[in-house]
């Protein structure tokens, strides 16, 4: 059996209840698709970064979502508070997780190089 680091423990329970509870409160909101992609925390369990990511590519829907979350990040915190079974529960910011599109353009990019060299291939 592995030993897994309490904070990692504690992380993983934050993921999977942030990911609920965010789930939940965009449940009458089709528009917004948000997953959770990673929790930082600090090994004496005082901080958690919450990383999020919009899967779109419209700036001003991520944009909005990002708006949103801030204006709910406090009952996030309070809602996962709640859930942990722990003493002391870290102080939970939430953070923008852009890697999703900036892979797209990354992938956007090479699928137009490798276009244009296939297209100047003589074949």
């Amino acid at each position: 059996m592995r030993n897994f680091k309490r904070s990692q423990r504690v992380a993983d329970q934050i993921k999977r209840d942030a990911s609920e509870i965010i789930a939940d409160m965009l449940r009458d909101n089709p528009r917004f698709l948000i997953t959770v992609s990673d929790v930082e925390i600090s090994d004496d369990l005082r901080n958690a970064r919450v990383f999020y990511t919009v899967l779109s590519k419209d700036a001003g829907l991520i944009d909005e979502v990002r708006e949103l979350m801030k204006k709910r990040a406090k009952k996030i915190q309070s809602e996962i508070a709640r859930r942990l079974n722990i003493r002391r529960v870290p102080e939970i910011t939430l953070h923008y997780d852009k890697s999703l599109v900036e892979g797209m353009r990354m992938t956007s990019l090479i699928d137009q190089v490798m276009s244009k060299k296939n297209d100047g291939r003589n074949d």
